[in-house]
């Protein structure tokens, strides 16, 4: 059985976490905030680079925590930078999508171990 304990879990937690934070920086001043790139950023852009950005550094092992971790991270950096807007509805959008996307990045990084096992 695999043992799913990480030497350095450190990196790709902040490679998620940078990684997540560099697109959304240009995608916010070129492109805008209306609902559908909202929608477009929250529930499709952020798990697949959170799915895909700790693959980057190194194919051979599940990244399932460093994903959901580095995830959790940028979310809790966006809340602590935008708290005084929590009323709004691109703040209720943003926490949908927080429990969205760590059920969907937990489900692929299960099937994908699952996967690897077989």
């Amino acid at each position: 059985m695999r043992s799913l304990v990480l030497k350095n879990p450190w990196k790709g937690i902040c490679i998620v976490t940078i990684g997540l934070a560099m697109v959304l920086i240009p995608f916010s001043l070129l492109v805008g905030w209306n609902i559908f790139t909202l929608l477009l950023f929250w529930f499709m852009i952020v798990p697949a680079l959170t799915l895909y950005l700790p693959k980057m550094m190194n194919k051979d092992r599940n990244h399932l925590f460093e994903s959901l971790a580095g995830m959790v991270l940028f979310y809790g950096l966006m809340v602590f930078m935008i708290y005084d807007h929590y009323q709004t509805d691109y703040f209720q959008v943003m926490m949908y999508s927080c429990g969205f996307n760590l059920l969907v990045v937990t489900l692929f990084g299960w099937l994908r171990m699952r996967h690897s096992r077989a």
